[in-house]
């Protein structure tokens, strides 16, 4: 019964300690793993660029047979694998007779939940799977977890120790194999468990872990979701290309019911801090977030509010119980860090309690421009050597040229500003525990991790009163009016003059104060998800079988598939990819979509057809040589061919003569001479592309009326005239 605790995370056993001896050993012995894999095989799984699937698989598989690490079936339990790998190092870790019999009466009680082929029995209850997409590809670039990256790994990692066995998956998507791979349950734990540890990105066990995953996740099959399957995503998505497609056809197959935790709505809310391209793809994101999510999480109440807002914008209901806050009101970094020495401060010609402390990315959105106007004008009215320095730490952003001009153009400025990034988590805990206070002036937050984590270093954090910033500083917090300079002055005053002022308010932090663990905030994500599991019935009919849902169009309205470049939202906004069904088709474009090899469908149904219909889809041929096309719909009589010039485009009609089933149907459209873009752009593009699809367009037969809208729209390029997302005429 000892044995879970000494295995926990964070534990400091003396058999934990020996467990780092082991992984020193291993160390030394495989400290080239990483490099063992060719730099084109890495290219290819970081780059997903297009390769030979079998060539690479045996270059990774060759590689593979030198790790450290034994390979396990993903589908034993955590426990399991863990009491093999002890049992089969007693040696290394010189472990009595007393205590290999332990081990041995834990593994034999254990696999007492075997069955006889040593695999897991089926779990036969709700599955949750974890999408750590985001995550994974952070750990591409980055080792030392931040705020939502530390959510992630508390969660999905208790979520995997604490529900049944098997009951729990994590993947990862692709959108260059257009599907969702499952991930080594134990290949993410050790991943996550040596990513809490150090921020070193060159250390060969890290390197040989995340190496190990890579491997994993690009030789594993598509993932099959259980029937009713819990797909949560607790980081973003929205950079994910076609995620929404995935999604959709994991409905359609499986009946998942899709949980994605929105962070903030930013890119919509406040657009004029926010490059117009991430706004756009955001705008294209939240068009399908709202036709795609089940539940949602969010991490204040203020995004809550702009949820429902947004929602409400669009012309979507979302039920207020569906949407559950999870603050993110947490320790955020360990409390019992050893730090560097206070001497380390001179190294950026700083001194204890002689500065004010603002951590952000460098970008417009979080108001640098306003700290440094404060700062002058306390400079102004004080002199500089009464005015301590601002430290400003973070990596550059979006639209901060303003931001760096102004400090190159002011002197007093560069003799009181210091901006610093690249720091370590243990340097920035040393500038926390030595600043006079910090400063957060955002203009719009999700939550405001800065804010928590200035509480949890006992500091006083002067924030603007806007967005959720007063649930991160809650009552500790010192507050300004948002858009306010004089009042920020004031603030800030008081906090740099008034020491009795300023103790007082730390006191109140140290003796109210009280940050959650990341424990604790997995354990209500996991009881969020539990509490939607047990309210919503799998998604089957009678005989157990998953039912499509398929979205209904207007007559007499044009319905442009390619990607939306809108940058605001209106009731009814969005985009056409909705109508897109199954794995054929690529990403979007701004002109529409390719199909891929074996063709595309869409996915639609007909609320008041009243007879035969005519219809007109927008094709588009690759470049290189004729393109003969097919469009099919058996299920309404539909076979249509023919052939296109090399990248012509052409509007096609389609007649449907009887009544389309209620429910809906597919249309699909197929080249047979796809387009191998990887050999005309020498990699470039991975793509095998066949005919594309730019729009279609639907009315009754003998509706002359909209039959001459369209020709006319066509004639005139008056197309988004007719568009059923088209913006309403203001009166």
């Amino acid at each position: 019964q000892t044995f879970p605790t000494m295995l926990s995370p964070g534990n400091t056993s003396p058999c934990h300690h020996s467990l780092h001896l082991v992984a020193k050993t291993a160390e030394s012995q495989h400290a080239g793993i990483a490099q063992q894999l060719s730099d084109r095989a890495l290219n290819s799984l970081e780059r997903r660029t297009k390769m030979d699937r079998q060539a690479l698989a045996g270059m990774l598989q060759g590689t593979r047979r030198s790790l450290p690490t034994q390979k396990l079936s993903m589908d034993r339990p955590n426990d399991v694998v863990t009491l093999d790998a002890l049992l089969e190092r007693v040696d290394d870790l010189e472990l009595g007779s007393e205590q290999v019999e332990a081990l041995r009466e834990a593994r034999k009680r254990l696999n007492g939940k075997l069955e006889t082929s040593g695999q897991l029995a089926e779990w036969d209850g709700d599955e949750i799977v974890f999408d750590a997409s985001d995550l994974i590809e952070y750990f591409a670039h980055n080792r030392l977890p931040t705020g939502i990256q530390r959510v992630q790994i508390a969660t999905i990692t208790d979520s995997i120790r604490n529900r049944p066995a098997g009951s729990v998956k994590v993947c990862c998507f692709s959108d260059q194999d257009s599907s969702w791979s499952q991930v080594s349950t134990e290949g993410f734990l050790t991943l996550c468990s040596l990513a809490l540890e150090s921020g070193d990105r060159t250390d060969p066990l890290w390197l040989d872990a995340y190496t190990e995953l890579k491997i994993d996740i690009s030789l594993a099959s598509p993932l099959k979701f259980k029937i009713g399957a819990f797909l949560v995503n607790l980081g973003t998505s929205w950079w994910l290309r076609d995620y929404f497609l995935f999604v959709r056809e994991a409905k359609r197959l499986y009946g998942v019911r899709y949980i994605p935790f929105v962070h903030d709505l930013i890119p919509i809310v406040t657009p004029q801090y926010c490059v117009k391209e991430l706004t756009q793809e955001f705008i294209e994101w939240v068009s399908g977030v709202f036709l795609h999510a089940d539940f949602f999480l969010v991490n204040s109440r203020a995004t809550k509010g702009d949820l429902l807002k947004v929602a409400k914008t669009l012309g979507y209901e979302v039920n207020d119980d569906d949407v559950a806050v999870i603050p993110l009101d947490a320790q955020f970094r360990d409390a019992n860090q050893e730090l560097p020495s206070v001497r380390k401060l001179r190294d950026w010609q700083l001194a204890p309690n002689d500065f004010a402390l603002m951590v952000s990315t460098i970008e417009v959105r979080k108001n640098h421009a306003a700290a440094f106007d404060a700062w002058l004008a306390l400079i102004e009215k004080y002199g500089v050597r009464r005015v301590p320095k601002l430290v400003c730490v973070g990596k550059p952003g979006w639209l901060n040229d303003a931001i760096y001009a102004q400090i190159q153009q002011s002197p007093l400025l560069r003799s009181c500003v210091v901006m610093l990034s690249g720091l370590s988590d243990e340097e920035l805990g040393l500038l926390y525990n030595s600043c006079r206070f910090t400063l957060y002036p955002s203009h719009y937050e999700g939550w405001g991790l800065p804010a928590t984590e200035s509480l949890c270093y006992g500091k006083v954090p002067l924030l603007a009163d806007n967005s959720s910033l007063p649930e991160a500083g809650g009552e500790f917090g010192v507050y300004f009016e948002s858009g306010s300079l004089a009042d920020l002055i004031e603030k800030a005053e008081a906090l740099i003059f008034d020491d009795a002022y300023r103790a007082g308010l730390e006191d109140k932090i140290k003796a109210g104060f009280r940050p959650r663990k990341w424990q604790d905030i997995a354990n209500q994500i996991g009881h969020e998800i539990e509490a939607f599991v047990a309210r919503t019935p799998t998604p089957t009919n009678e005989a157990g079988e998953v039912v499509e849902r398929f979205q209904p169009i207007q007559f007499g309205a044009h319905y442009p598939i390619g990607r939306s470049r809108e940058q605001r939202i209106w009731k009814g906004s969005g985009t056409a990819e909705i109508f897109r069904s199954g794995a054929g088709w690529w990403w979007l474009e701004d002109w529409g979509c390719w199909t891929k090899t074996g063709g595309g469908d869409l996915a639609l149904r007909f609320v008041d057809q009243k007879g035969p219909v005519r219809g007109f889809v927008q094709l588009h041929a690759p470049g290189g040589e004729p393109t003969k096309y097919e469009i099919s719909a058996p299920t309404v009589g539909v076979f249509v061919e023919g052939t296109l010039d090399p990248s012509e485009f052409r509007w096609v009609a389609i007649d449907i003569p009887d009544i389309a089933p209620t429910e809906g149907f597919h249309i699909r459209f197929k080249s047979v001479n796809p387009i191998d873009l990887n050999a005309l752009t020498d990699g470039a593009d991975p793509r095998t592309i066949a005919v594309g699809v730019g729009g279609f367009y639907f009315c009754h037969a003998d509706d002359l009326i909209a039959r001459a809208n369209f020709i006319e729209a066509i004639a005139i390029g008056g197309l988004k005239q007719l568009a059923f997302n088209r913006e309403p005429i203001a009166r």
